[in-house]
């Protein structure tokens, strides 16, 4: 059972650059170096063979087309370091979206040396059998010719700076629509949309107890070019407001949230917000401070998604 106190204190806490290349750069990338026709032909059969591991989702097969002390920079900056780091990461990502595609869009390849080349392009990561967007990134990849094979020495990915804003939050569209938690005391309604300019997903919660409303929280989640995340902007009616910035992994999210109750103690805590199939979702928060005070962690509860009301032409 959920005391008003504690929906109170949990409703706030818990919901709470990569540039244009310019036309000049292009002209230098068009009059750089190329390499030979055996060397170029190479260098793109490791692209065909990368493709074709990571839609079979073979990790080792992956991390086998990097140096042994090759890199892989990922696009929040987190650097992983070796053949074998980078086998667990793939392992990770395929264990946790499997049937995931990817495809290779490239844009430039330069030899800065006979043995080292330089590629850049665009990627995109299809999930599998999920109605979810694409996920596109630019990547700066580094080769090297070891013997008479060519492998990733580094390989960086960052969003696409010309994607926008909607296209980013796809990833977020299957929160919109309604959604309810009970318990025998009191009630969590949630309802998702579309801001009018498409741009922001808007959350609106309803806190119930014994049948009284006693807490309205809208929340808005956009994209942040400054930390290359989502992040989230949350106001309660009793005055209250926080700032979150997600991060994900797999169907989780986590949420690292920061805030202010209406009487000024300072609140904070790390939420994980989990995809449990089209229709459930479930929520737990951890690491709870209220003015500089550790809180009790909050269980896993439950949220389930409410069937669509009847439109005015189905009710006629």
């Amino acid at each position: 059972m959920k005391s008003p106190w504690l929906l109170r204190t949990l409703s706030l806490a818990m919901i709470g650059a990569w540039l244009s290349i310019s036309g000049a750069a292009r002209g230098q990338q068009s009059a750089s170096p190329r390499g030979t026709a055996e060397a170029e032909k190479a260098v793109d059969g490791v692209a065909q063979e990368f493709v074709r591991a990571y839609n079979a989702g073979k990790a080792k097969e992956v991390a086998d087309l990097y140096a042994q002390d090759g890199e892989l920079i990922d696009e929040l900056g987190d650097r992983v370091v070796g053949r074998e780091a980078i086998q667990d990461v793939y392992a990770m990502v395929f264990r946790d979206q499997p049937g995931s595609t990817i495809a290779i869009a490239k844009e430039s390849l330069r030899f800065l040396t006979p043995e080292v080349a330089l590629e850049e392009g665009l990627t995109t990561v299809k999930p599998g059998g999920k109605a979810e967007a694409a996920e596109v990134h630019r990547y700066r990849l580094i080769y090297v010719k070891q013997g008479d094979k060519w492998l990733y020495s580094s390989v960086r990915e960052e969003h696409e700076a010309a994607l926008p804003p909607h296209e980013r939050l796809k990833v977020l569209e299957w929160l919109v629509g309604d959604w309810l938690d009970e318990s025998s005391d009191s009630t969590v309604h949630v309802t998702g949309r579309w801001s009018e300019d498409q741009n922001f997903l808007l959350r609106d919660f309803v806190v119930h107890v014994e049948g009284r409303p006693v807490m309205k929280v809208e929340e808005r989640i956009g994209w942040d070019p400054l930390t290359r995340q989502f992040k989230a902007w949350v106001f309660d009616s009793e005055g209250g407001h926080s700032e979150s910035l997600w991060s994900r992994q797999g169907d989780a999210w986590t949420i690292k949230s920061r805030g202010v109750l209406a009487d000024g103690r300072a609140v904070s805590a790390t939420h994980v917000l989990s995809r449990q199939g089209p229709k459930t979702l479930h929520w737990t928060s951890v690491e709870r401070t209220v003015g500089g005070r550790t809180v009790a962690d909050v269980d896993d509860f439950v949220m389930v998604r409410l069937p669509p009301k009847p439109t005015a032409s189905a009710v006629k």
